[in-house]
């Protein structure tokens, strides 16, 4: 009989402590609903009105049209954007981040200077000859304008031409005759430099250098070119082109998670397209799908759980659209399931009533003074996170268009939110003069601040406030 229970009590064990070794690994891998039996089936996911939806993802926005350069195509797309404010060779708006800025053979020791506008950087090269600037070819179609622009120490160069290769350094073609500084350009302007890509046939190139050649050029009886001292700068380098439809960046985020759980299931980032499937097991589920047309990634929580989920935007993308939808769902078989997708952010233009020419303003910065928003689709969060980030605004006013917009990323809210801005205005790379403005709105709304920038009324700017409450009707709001 003792014999008997200790041979039990052993067993009793051993199956105890292989009970306790898969517990662990239960956990760890929990299964989804009916996992088990295998009852996978395909949801079809369409998005409604998709050609409404993915067309404006597809355009460039009229804000970003009008800050291409004269001889830029209106179709032209910015490719690729540095403004160095980060004391970096990172651009700020890339179709491909393999880039690469050098000099002379691949030194890469630049420094950063204060750049135009001041208050931001500009890079800067001491005795350099040949500045390269290094981009992937894939996804571009056609190339537009390629504009920088340029200073030199009073020891530096005053001349500079331009070049490109489509095979990595062994032969260049000449773009345009010999740039030459203007004579009475003083050490803190800036001279702006414009070269058209148009002419240039990428074909199977992997690569497009482009190449600023340095020279003493015209010292005008001033101090003389000294080649290994002086010092080079470069600001505000924006390439235009036009982009290949299937690399295009407009992406679709979806996020699966079970309604029991709250666990995520499945997710993924597929190119916009009308249609998509996803395999799921028998069970109820909660979908959240984000578009966004943008060369920078989806900005979302770091622990992608269901409560905490959300996404955001940079402010400094002037331009990203970015559209939202959520569903609800069982699944028993296959299933399709049409999805509505509605704007999760607002557009904020200012239109200057300004008699005289504004074509002087060469930039105006952006910051934005309310909290950033975030987008939860599932949950009603606040938060008070501030998003440092600046928006420069290179507006190009002529005498028909005295405007600019930016988009406002907004989350989805029933009510409105407080929104403030801080406008820093420049003119030949000087601050000439800061000012504020704000309202309330919410997600897909038009709305308009309408005044003067420089002319003051008593020293009163009075800018009117039009809202558009329907994102396909205008409205304007004066100040």
């Amino acid at each position: 009989m003792k014999k008997k229970s200790k041979s039990t009590w052993c067993i009793f064990s051993c199956v105890f402590i292989l009970v306790l070794a898969a517990m662990p690994s239960c956990k760890k891998h929990a299964k989804l609903p009916d996992e088990n039996d295998e009852t996978i089936h395909a949801v079809k996911f369409k998005i409604k009105d998709f050609e409404a939806i993915v067309t404006p993802l597809k355009r460039q926005s009229s804000n970003a049209k009008r800050a291409t350069l004269n001889g830029a195509a209106s179709e032209d797309h910015l490719l690729y954007h540095w403004t160095f404010d980060n004391s970096n060779t990172v651009p700020e708006v890339a179709l491909d981040e393999a880039v690469l800025i050098d000099y002379d053979d691949g030194k890469t020791n630049y420094d950063f200077l204060g750049g135009w506008p001041t208050s931001g950087k500009a890079i800067n090269f001491k005795g350099g000859k040949e500045i390269l600037v290094k981009i992937p070819t894939t996804g571009i179609h056609s190339l537009g304008n390629w504009t920088f622009d340029v200073n030199s120490s009073s020891t530096g160069p005053r001349a500079l031409l331009v070049s490109y290769s489509l095979d990595k350094g062994s032969s260049f073609s000449v773009l345009s005759d010999t740039v030459k500084y203007p004579p009475d350009l003083s050490l803190s302007a800036k001279f702006p430099v414009s070269a058209s890509l148009g002419g240039i046939s990428i074909g199977n190139s992997k690569e497009l250098w482009l190449k600023i050649s340095l020279f003493a050029g015209n010292r005008d009886g001033g101090v003389g070119y000294s080649p290994t001292t002086g010092t080079f700068k470069m600001d505000n380098l924006m390439i235009y082109g036009q982009v290949n439809p299937a690399a295009l960046p407009s992406k679709f985020y979806y996020h699966v998670f079970d309604a029991k759980s709250k666990a995520m299931v499945k997710s993924g980032v597929l190119n916009s397209q009308e249609t998509f499937d996803v395999e799921l097991p028998n069970g109820t589920y909660y979908l959240s799908l984000i578009a966004k047309n943008s060369t920078l990634p989806l900005i979302m929580a770091e622990a992608v759980d269901f409560e905490h989920f959300y996404t955001t935007n940079a402010f400094s993308e002037q331009s990203a659209e970015l559209f939202a939808g959520r569903d609800t769902f069982e699944v028993k078989g296959e299933l399709e399931r049409v999805l509505n997708l509605n704007r999760i952010y607002s557009e904020v233009k200012l239109s200057f009533t300004d008699s005289e020419d504004l074509s002087v303003i060469d930039s105006i910065q952006v910051k934005q003074l309310h909290p950033a928003f975030h987008y939860y689709p599932f949950m009603t969060h606040s938060n008070d996170q501030v998003d440092e980030s600046v928006l420069t605004v290179v507006p190009h006013f002529t005498a028909a268009d005295q405007s600019f917009a930016f988009n406002q990323f907004m989350g989805y809210y029933l009510d409105n939110k407080a929104i403030r801005y801080q406008f820093r205005v420049f003119k030949d790379g000087q601050l000439l003069r800061t000012f504020e403005l704000g309202s309330e709105i919410r997600n897909n709304v038009q709305i308009q601040f309408k005044g003067k920038l420089l002319e003051t009324a008593n020293g009163n700017l009075g800018f009117q406030v039009v809202k558009n409450e329907q994102w396909d009707d205008h409205i304007v709001i004066e100040y």
